[in-house]
């Protein structure tokens, strides 16, 4: 039987590389990633043997932007799965550089849809990763949040993953790609970057503890209301997304 090519884009972030970890587990799927030339590969360091012997790991330069890269990367993986994950994702710089934040999310993801759409050997699952930021300001008489809301986003980031959402919708209803947009809420766990908040309370703990900052913790705005899942768990998600046959 022929192999199953996936393609992870973002594979070297937090959540692409937990994505890996899992489906080296639990698939025999040839697993594909999409990095940049100057993509940090500490999270996945522990596979990169796996990466130079070529045992079931291959990683892809390209960059969302650039069209022409995106279509070599899906010409020569042919997945059957796609999992976008890449993106642009510290909501508070998308203050600062918020044209950076809808180059890479919404003009990547549409580059990244029409390249798919347009490979005639494929016809790949495509999981698109939206947010729960696109809810932004919901108030209380509305919660819990559900897919009825409205969208409301309150940064740059947010409304760029609008258009990242908005866009997987448009790619099936209008030319059939399988899309699956999904809206997770804050998911953590090994390896999240320090700046996000549970993680900078864990750095500034072991900080203390080692007697290298005053015994104090800055802490910012504690009344906002949070719903956090585990990583691990939001990655066997995505994979029963694309894989589970609906009933």
């Amino acid at each position: 039987m022929k192999p199953i090519n996936c393609l992870i884009t973002g594979i070297s972030g937090m959540v692409g590389s937990h994505l890996l970890d899992f489906l080296l587990k639990k698939t025999n799927w040839n697993i594909y990633g999409l990095i940049r030339f100057s993509s940090k590969l500490d999270n996945i360091e522990h596979h990169l043997d796996r990466v130079n012997k070529g045992k079931r790991v291959f990683l892809e330069y390209g960059d969302l932007t650039d069209q022409v890269s995106i279509r070599k990367v899906i010409n020569n993986t042919l997945p059957k799965y796609i999992f976008h994950l890449a993106a642009e994702s510290f909501p508070k710089m998308s203050f600062d550089a918020p044209l950076k934040f809808y180059d890479t999310n919404v003009k990547g993801t549409q580059i990244l849809l029409e390249e798919v759409k347009n490979c005639k050997k494929i016809k790949p699952i495509v999981h698109v990763c939206s947010s729960s930021e696109v809810f932004g300001k919901v108030k209380k008489k509305y919660l819990p949040i559900n897919e009825n809301c409205n969208f409301h986003p309150a940064s740059p980031y947010a409304i760029s993953k609008v258009g990242t959402d908005l866009i997987g919708r448009y790619f099936y209803e209008a030319y059939g790609v399988r899309t699956i947009v999904t809206r997770m809420f804050t998911h953590t766990g090994p390896r999240r970057g320090d700046f996000f908040a549970e993680s900078t309370f864990a750095k500034q703990i072991a900080m203390i503890e080692e007697g290298l900052i005053p015994p104090k913790i800055k802490v910012g705005n504690l009344k906002s209301l949070r719903t956090i899942a585990d990583v691990r768990d939001a990655v066997n998600a995505y994979h029963m997304l694309v894989t589970k046959k609906p009933k």
